[in-house]
């Protein structure tokens, strides 16, 4: 026991006491609000990204069972959507734009753990903030991840389960490991 309390205490090193409460008020309320159901659900939970998140400009529609992580560094636009099952990590800042589709099981995180040497245990290392941009008309399928320090550029397409581990192109439609251009978004006449 006295081991894990040494251990917590070295991993909050650099957490202020204000930051540490509002990362519990902010994992207890949404924590409760992703186990309610329905329209009710997603109601409240959008209302609880309104107070939390740094800037809400529109309606957050948030499925049940996501988690948020660093909500305070997170700034979403209008018409913003996330499916069930994902993970977002505001740890490094997360700007999502308008009209913005987050698939199911979708891992976006802004922060990365060192690797290099041997001395320190890699969990123990603090975490490097890398920003994330998602621009508008941007539709990510379900398990994709996305490595800090991206930019998903504007009407981009992400295929289910992809890495994207390097910018993307406007209007591209990007899939695999790690994600690669396969084309772009052409406009349709009729």
């Amino acid at each position: 026991m006295v081991r894990y309390f040494l251990f917590l205490k070295e991993k909050i090193k650099g957490y202020s006491l204000s930051t540490l409460l509002r990362l519990e008020c902010e994992s207890l309320f949404f924590g409760i609000a992703m186990l309610i159901p329905t329209t009710l659900g997603v109601f409240i939970r959008g209302i609880l990204a309104k107070i939390f998140f740094k800037k809400c400009t529109g309606f957050a529609w948030l499925q049940p069972r996501i988690i948020l992580v660093h909500t305070d560094r997170m700034i979403v636009g209008t018409n913003f959507g996330v499916n069930s099952g994902s993970y977002l990590n505001g740890i490094g800042g997360l700007e999502i734009g308008n009209y913005v589709l987050i698939g199911s099981n979708v891992t976006i995180s802004s922060g990365k753990h060192p690797i290099e040497g041997k001395d320190i245990p890699v969990f123990a290392r603090p975490t490097i903030p890398q920003k994330i941009v998602i621009e508008d008309d941007v539709w990510i399928g379900a398990g994709v991840v996305i490595m800090p320090g991206i930019t998903i550029a504007k009407g981009t397409v992400i295929g289910a389960n992809s890495v994207v581990t390097k910018d993307t192109l406007p209007y591209s439609i990007v899939a695999g490991v790690p994600a690669k251009t396969l084309r772009f978004r052409e406009n349709i006449t009729a």
